[in-house]
């Protein structure tokens, strides 16, 4: 049998090219905002970093949602992660969506030189070291790939529990995950509100959960 899923509602989005200027980007941006879309995914790949993109678009635009594309997992820190969302969700009044992802292990490996290794399990701990951070606790984890802070027997043992100096517009930040496996895109079910989908024989698209 068929599995029919029906969509509550058709948004309309774009993922911009990541090999342009920032300036170009921003400025497609504003004329799709003008001529009603919803959404526009800056992605990253081995191009520019796009934070730098995110923060010119939520300065020139005031209703266009803004998402990341997705930032790969494995070179930035989930506190990192965390802040980065915070940041670009202050300075665009709550537009802004975290895509996280892991890219693929011909960029990590070969481009930024660090080990492509347990996608879904890094992932968990990030999604949930990054909530810790947006609620402003004082982060305390001790996972199998993170502990926050860090071990005395792995540093110098001053590391301390610490919240994020600045309030976020949201303590439950939109998050989404990029994933084409059968178990990506199982754990983007359970711990993400959306699915950005790709490399997929239909093509690429976007989906929100629940």
């Amino acid at each position: 049998m068929r599995r029919v899923i029906k969509c509550r509602s058709l948004r309309i989005g774009i993922a911009l090219d990541y090999s342009g200027g920032f300036h170009e980007a921003v400025d497609r941006i504003v004329e799709l905002e003008k001529a009603g879309i919803d959404i526009a995914v800056v992605a990253e790949a081995y191009s520019f970093d796009r934070r730098q993109p995110a923060r010119l678009s939520a300065a020139k635009t005031s209703t266009v949602e803004l998402a990341s594309g997705v930032f790969p997992i494995y070179i930035r820190t989930p506190s990192l992660l965390a802040m980065t969302a915070a940041g670009l969700d202050f300075v665009s009044d709550g537009r802004f969506t975290l895509g996280i992802g892991t890219s693929g292990p011909q960029v990590m490996e070969g481009f930024h030189g660090v080990e492509f290794d347990a996608p879904i399990g890094r992932t968990r701990e990030i999604v949930e070291i990054c909530r810790q951070v947006w609620r402003r606790e004082r982060v305390q984890y001790d996972g199998k790939y993170y502990q926050l802070p860090l071990p005395a027997d792995r540093g110098t043992g001053l590391g301390k529990p610490l919240q994020l100096i600045n309030h976020p517009v949201r303590e439950r930040h939109s998050g989404h995950y990029r994933g084409a496996g059968p178990k990506n895109v199982e754990l983007t079910a359970e711990i993400a509100e959306g699915w950005q989908a790709g490399l997929l024989p239909s093509g690429e698209g976007r989906h929100r959960l629940g």
